[in-house]
């Protein structure tokens, strides 16, 4: 096999496999019912709920700064390791600890789980270096697509391997057994990363990490482009405040049945599907902004329905949507910053884009706050609102 499609498959296998495990884990839907067991404060599986999401970026300006003008692939393969044998551990605590040690089990599921996504921060710059070496601009809308259509299919698996678990099998063990399964999926998907070539792009290394930053806040300053994006993208993550809390909304106020996650994550997984045709052709067809401002639509979407929709069962659209954003949106953004970020200030500009992002995965905590303090309604209305106000900024982004 040549060079280049060796990395190719490589790179599409890593997403099927992720994808795959992220089913089984899902963030919107097993994490929350999992720590719902643990303890009952909104706040804090909001605040969970931001770890294991914004932890990924927090790393990520120390990262790149570090990592300008230095080889990346021993540092991502370290990371891999790291990631790998946090949810090995998350799988051996639940096994050991519950039903009977909740607090325990809480306090080290957090810190893994935070691990895990810090060490995903550390390897976010070398994966879109590695990434960007070996697929060429005019197919990156393809690639992701691929990656996330396939996966896409074996997470609606998993969202069925989940409903058959949590139905036939009690709790703790429904939880450890899913931990258990994601992680040997997790092993495939950062080995499949891990063998892919690094590339020889040369980068300017800062002199310090001070001027990394001046470097950063300029960049800001003179590309009012990439700052719209930015913005953009910070808005339209509102979704994430009420994220986490619809499938508690569904389960706990609507009267859902727990065995039936299975089918949210399930529809989730459909909608990625089902778009990524139509991101992967449109991607490359229109550009990004064009796939940026509907994924906006979407953002704006999910909230505003779940305002309404008193049925549980109905939340399925909800997920459906939900699905089709976040693929969706990951390709639109990611390939506009591609397209304006010079080969030599990459790293530069997705840490600047992760700085951002890190602030909206920490809405969840926020999202908490408001359910507890007032009602579910109320978070679906603020969320609405901000991200009423990312689809304004993202209309005024240039075409590239």
């Amino acid at each position: 096999m040549k060079k280049n499609k060796k990395n190719y498959y490589l790179g599409v296998s890593h997403g099927i496999f992720y994808f795959a495990a992220m089913g089984l884990v899902d963030y919107a839907t097993i994490l929350p019912t999992f720590l719902k067991y643990l303890i009952n404060s909104n706040v804090l599986i909001g605040f969970v709920a931001a770890i294991a999401r914004g932890g990924t970026i927090l790393f990520q300006l120390v990262s790149a700064a570090y990592l300008e003008g230095k080889k990346k692939k021993p540092i991502l393969v370290y990371a891999l390791w790291v990631r790998f044998f946090s949810w090995i551990l998350i799988a051996a605590s639940s096994y050991i600890l519950l039903p009977h040690h909740k607090i325990t089990e809480l306090v080290i599921f957090v810190t893994l789980i935070s691990i895990f996504s810090f060490a995903g921060g550390v390897s976010v710059v070398p994966f879109y270096d590695i990434i960007t070496h070996n697929i060429p601009s005019h197919m990156l809308g393809k690639f992701w697509a691929t990656r996330q259509f396939i996966g896409g299919i074996l997470a609606v698996g998993s969202g069925y391997i989940v409903k058959i678990i949590m139905q036939n099998i009690a709790y703790p063990n429904n939880y450890t057994i899913l931990f258990f399964l994601a992680s040997l999926v997790f092993g495939l998907c950062f080995l499949s990363l891990g063998l892919m070539d690094e590339g020889e792009i040369k980068q300017k290394k800062n002199a310090s990490f001070r001027e990394f930053l001046s470097s950063a806040v300029l960049i800001l300053k003179t590309n009012k482009d990439f700052l719209t994006m930015v913005i953009s993208e910070f808005l339209s993550h509102a979704i994430f405040m009420c994220m986490p809390f619809i499938v508690i909304y569904a389960t706990y106020k609507l009267g859902l049945s727990k065995s039936d996650i299975g089918y949210f994550i399930s529809a989730q997984m459909v909608g990625s599907i089902l778009s990524n045709i139509f991101w992967g052709y449109y991607a490359d067809k229109k550009g990004p902004k064009f796939i940026i401002i509907s994924t906006n639509i979407l953002a704006l979407s999910v909230p505003f329905l779940s305002i309404f929709i008193k049925s549980p069962s109905l939340f399925i659209v909800v997920f459906f949507l939900l699905g089709s954003y976040m693929h969706g949106s990951f390709i639109g953004y990611t390939n506009y910053m591609l397209n304006i970020a010079p080969e030599d200030k990459r790293p530069t500009f997705v840490s600047i884009r992760g700085t951002f992002n890190a602030l909206s995965y920490f809405l969840p905590t926020i999202g908490g706050f408001i359910v507890d303090k007032f009602s579910y309604h109320y978070l679906f209305i603020s969320t609405s609102v901000l991200a009423f106000v990312g689809l304004l900024y993202a209309l005024r982004l240039k075409s590239n």
